[in-house]
């Protein structure tokens, strides 16, 4: 089954030989999620949540009915505990913001890791006159260091942010690895699950994490919107995070009041159509089986690294028995973006530099590297014509 899905991608119609290995950033979009975005806006359209008219009380459905989609695709407590926002960049922003309005104290410490994307350490520095950020290291494979990561954590830990899988090795973090210490210390968690949510079963009941972020764009769906799953206990303990329309009580001129429960996070006109496209990719991805894709994924991207590891100028950063979907790497005398550039002739798409990941590269003393990622569309074949591609372009540029 997984093998006929091109099919379901229409940008291998217009360009039937594209071989797409750039999915770690955004994946290509299916057709089921483009025919209901476009169905929305073209018949369905009107605002929701305040129209008494039938266009907008049907979309209105719709648009929550989406909301228990995803609820249902995490196995999360309810549908209530689910936030739409712009992307999951702006849902540890809202954290964030949110915790340092609310909840942190000065000289407070924020753990987060080298390993993290720029998106789960940007915020924290917005907020760093407050807080204090501390960092725990990768190890020689680019992974965590978990023994020094848990020895960070302490009586003033006050939250730690960490990434479920790494953008640029693609490598999986155990959680409850750190759980077994936040959890006795009462320590909030908030998990980066953009890379991680696409390509593994979540279950946010068994995991039990505070905050949980992600992203529509990488689950073959929409771009414009993000998920951050919050548990009830800072839903009600945070405030608003921005004011406007859809997320007050009552409003004066000079004062107002919120809504409760997450309303009062979804402030203005929401991505209705986004999240009605979302819904549509969820159930593609469900009628696929994430199992299914985890274990084809994963073959195919075993497969990619043993080819890759057969040639000695060849540096891979990670080791495959803990991770998927990505590798990363480098070729001994060969820029990374000539490379790509190259690939580029042959119509393979990768991604190169640094990934939004610096601290990464300077733990390795490097500027970047070539980032290889698949998706469910992706076949043996495209990485056998992907190594035979890389093996042409040393021959050509190197003596």
């Amino acid at each position: 089954m997984i093998n006929n899905l091109k099919e379901r991608f229409p940008v291998f119609k217009k360009n039937p030989n594209l071989i797409f290995f750039d999915t770690a950033a955004s994946a290509l979009k299916v057709d089921s999620m483009i025919n209901a975005v476009n169905e929305c806006y073209s018949y369905e359209y009107a605002n929701i949540h305040r129209g008494i008219y039938e266009l907008s009380s049907k979309l209105t459905k719709r648009y929550e009915d989406s909301r228990s989609s995803v609820s249902k695709f995490i196995n999360s407590p309810s549908s209530k505990n689910i936030i739409f926002t712009k992307s999951a960049t702006e849902g540890i922003n809202l954290v964030s913001s949110c915790l340092s309005e609310n909840y942190f104290q000065d000289g407070d410490e924020v753990l987060v890791s080298a390993l993290e994307h720029h998106a789960n350490l940007v915020p924290w520095h917005l907020v760093s006159k407050k807080i204090k950020i501390i960092s725990g290291n990768i190890n020689k494979d680019g992974e965590l260091d978990y023994a020094d990561l848990i020895e960070k954590i302490n009586s003033k830990t006050k939250l730690v942010a960490i990434t479920h899988m790494s953008n640029v090795t693609g490598s999986i973090t155990n959680i409850e690895k750190i759980t077994k210490k936040t959890k006795n210390l009462n320590i909030p968690l908030l998990i980066d699950g953009c890379q991680y949510v696409p390509h593994k079963k979540l279950n946010i009941k068994d995991l039990d994490p505070d905050f949980y972020v992600f992203s529509a764009h990488k689950l073959y769906g929409p771009t414009g919107l993000g998920i951050l799953y919050m548990k009830d206990y800072w839903i009600d303990k945070l405030g608003p995070y921005q004011g406007g329309g859809s997320m007050i009580k009552n409003v004066e001129t000079d004062s107002s009041t919120y809504l409760d429960g997450f309303y009062k996070f979804e402030a203005g006109t929401p991505p209705i159509a986004e999240v009605i496209g979302l819904s549509a990719s969820l159930d593609f991805i469900n009628e696929v089986g994430i199992d299914n894709i985890y274990s084809y994924e994963n073959e195919l991207t075993k497969y990619a690294y043993e080819q890759l590891q057969k040639n000695n100028d060849i540096k891979l950063y990670g080791d495959f028995n803990n991770q998927t979907s990505i590798i990363s790497f480098n070729i001994d005398g060969l820029h990374f973006n000539d490379l790509a550039m190259f690939l580029d002739k042959k119509n393979i798409a990768v991604r190169t530099g640094h990934h939004c990941a610096q601290p990464f590269m300077k733990h390795f003393n490097i500027e970047g590297n070539a980032r290889m990622s698949v998706g469910i569309y992706n076949t043996k074949y495209d990485v056998d014509f992907f190594v035979n591609s890389i093996n042409e372009i040393k021959n050509i540029l190197k003596p």
